[in-house]
């Protein structure tokens, strides 16, 4: 069995070209000097210098991060320890982070809840800076498609303290994408560039998501006065809350039209975020996932006006969903859409063929 020596004077290296490898290495170290305050040792944290420029003596232990560049979608990462020498390396910058925090959780460090950490209990006292590691980690793949990205939805309108501590806590947790809502467009504001969630998500490359339970925004409910013929029937009567009526002509235009508005707003918004990943514009960029459930608690309740009834609540979602598709696939031919779909109203949805841009999230 290894064991990881906090009271050894560690250098952590890492690679001034890797954009997450700086601050990987800053809660590397932070932690490193949190475990050994609570083991009553001395000493200030490793210190950390650039691999590309440093070469330390032989005798000095060493912490060597290091990343390959790509997307963050190659989420992937291992680490080994030999005696004086531990090399943590990820598949991106996202895979690195995945690394350092597999690594701290092996060491007994977890993080239960948003803004509080757990600590393992002190090393005996013969040997207060010695933490057992079963073994290494070997290499974990990174995913092999977009639909099996870990991600958070953020359903809620949160303070900026709050978002914060909630997007440390899904990185340190291992989640590989935030999902914000498509319909908070004071939050796709490329203005806002290196601030805000572009900041928080880009410090431990998280990848930006869009969307969740915001169909019914692609038809405004401003236009109900207006235009009831575009909103849902029921009970003989149109309604304003929740979904709307697809067999209508000036319905499907009107949500193709919101639709494009809501994508470019979110994919410049998404494009900000690069500033932490440069080259994000090329093979560094993440693919694009875009969300568009049906209301909670709504989900099978759908236009019941005369043309509408002809088709299930399922198909009605699923012919909503088609109805965007295009546009997206349009902006962007490497972006998806995920839908929402219980696994009983499959068949009952069979007639209407989604398009190949679209995956489904079942509840």
């Amino acid at each position: 069995m290894m064991v990881f020596d906090i009271s050894k004077k560690w250098l952590i290296l890492a690679p001034a070209s890797v954009p997450a490898a700086r601050g990987a290495a800053d809660e590397l170290a932070s932690y490193i000097g949190l475990l050994r305050s609570r083991a009553g040792l001395a000493g200030e944290p490793p210190q950390i210098e650039d691999a590309e420029t440093v070469s330390p003596p032989d005798a000095v232990p060493v912490i060597l991060l290091n990343a390959a560049g790509g997307s963050p979608d190659r989420n992937g990462f291992a680490w080994r320890i030999g005696r004086d020498r531990i090399e943590i390396q990820g598949d991106s910058g996202r895979g690195l982070w995945n690394a350092v925090f597999d690594f701290l959780a092996v060491l007994g460090i977890r993080w239960p809840e948003p803004g509080w950490e757990e600590f393992p209990p002190p090393a005996p006292s013969s040997s207060p800076g010695a933490y057992p590691l079963k073994n290494d980690r070997d290499y974990c793949p990174s995913a092999s498609s977009v639909k099996e990205r870990r991600r958070l939805f953020v359903g809620e309108k949160l303070k900026a303290k709050k978002r914060e501590l909630l997007i440390q806590w899904a990185a340190r947790n291992k989640y590989d994408a935030l999902v914000f809502p498509l319909a908070e467009k004071n939050l796709w504001n490329k203005a806002q560039r290196g601030k805000g969630i572009y900041a928080e998500t880009g410090r431990y490359a998280l990848i930006l998501e869009a969307g969740g339970r915001d169909l019914s925004c692609l038809l405004p409910r401003s236009l109900f006065f207006f235009h009831r013929d575009m909103f849902r029937m029921d009970s003989g009567g149109r309604v304003r809350e929740s979904h709307f009526c697809l067999s209508n002509p000036k319905t499907i235009a009107r949500i193709k039209m919101t639709a494009e508005k809501l994508f470019v707003r979110a994919m410049m918004g998404m494009d900000a975020q690069t500033v932490f990943r440069p080259g994000a514009a090329g093979e560094n960029a993440a693919t694009p996932v875009f969300h568009l459930w049906p209301d909670q608690g709504h989900e099978k309740i759908w236009c019941a006006c005369p043309a509408c009834r002809a088709f299930s609540p399922a198909e009605q979602n699923r012919i909503a969903i088609n109805s965007v598709t295009d546009v997206l696939a349009d902006l962007d031919p490497r972006a998806w859409l995920s839908y929402l779909e219980y696994p009983v109203e499959a068949p009952a949805a069979g007639g209407v063929v989604l398009h190949d841009n679209t995956f489904c999230v079942s509840t």
